[in-house]
């Protein structure tokens, strides 16, 4: 793959957060706020099979680092590929 092609990766992710704060008179206020992270899906998924791939390593040294980060692109890549793959069925 050349530097100009863009790779999918699948948008950013958000998330839904509950934010507490006090207000004089009113007391402790919940609310709903939308958090949009520096992070694409692609890279959340490859997160979290390097989470996987690390737990699973008796020895993870920095000469695996690379290759744990290959992998875990390589299965983030899968992911988004089936997820799309599903979704135009």
């Amino acid at each position: 793959m050349t530097t100009e092609e863009k790779i999918y990766d699948g948008g950013s992710v958000t998330a839904d957060l509950i934010s507490e704060r006090y207000a004089e008179g009113v007391g402790p206020i919940q609310e709903k706020v939308k958090s949009v992270g520096g992070l694409s899906v692609r890279d959340y998924f490859a997160e979290g099979a390097m989470r996987g791939i690390v737990s699973s390593c008796p020895r993870v040294g920095a000469g695996y680092a690379e290759a744990i980060a290959r992998d875990s692109y390589t299965l983030a890549d899968a992911m988004l590929a089936e997820k799309k793959r599903k979704k135009d069925l």
